[in-house]
């Protein structure tokens, strides 16, 4: 069960890593300029940008939430299907499967949090992303 909690969050770890540079845009007409790339307004003055941040942030870890559920869904159901019967093994089963669903459950419930902190403030919040 550890191999499978490293390997998984390892995926997951690289995967943010990576997402950046692979959604990032062409920067052909920063090279070509000769002032260089402007930088983006990363500077946050008022309650908006803040939790325009945040929600980003908050969408970031809730997909890899949803990727983590996902696997432990996997696992609990070959767990299950190779238990032969054994009430251990489908005991054990049936935690991965339920706590998965409790994290994404758990999961929704903070992203709306959220969304609705946004509505209630008056920032401009999208939902994913």
């Amino acid at each position: 069960m550890k191999k499978l909690i490293v390997v998984s969050s390892a995926i997951m770890a690289f995967s943010l890593l990576v997402a950046p540079a692979v959604f990032a845009a062409p920067m052909s007409s920063c090279i070509t300029s000769p002032e260089g790339c402007p930088l983006p307004d990363a500077n946050i003055t008022d309650i908006g940008k803040l939790m325009g941040f945040l929600s980003k942030v908050a969408s970031w870890i809730f997909i890899a939430l949803l990727f983590m559920a996902f696997i432990f869904i996997i696992v609990g159901g070959f767990t299950y299907v190779s238990s032969k019967g054994d009430p251990k093994a489908i005991g054990t089963a049936k935690n991965y499967i339920i706590y998965a669903l409790i994290g994404v459950a758990v999961g929704v419930l903070a992203k709306g949090l959220i969304y609705v902190v946004c509505n209630i403030l008056g920032a401009n919040c999208p939902i994913l992303f």
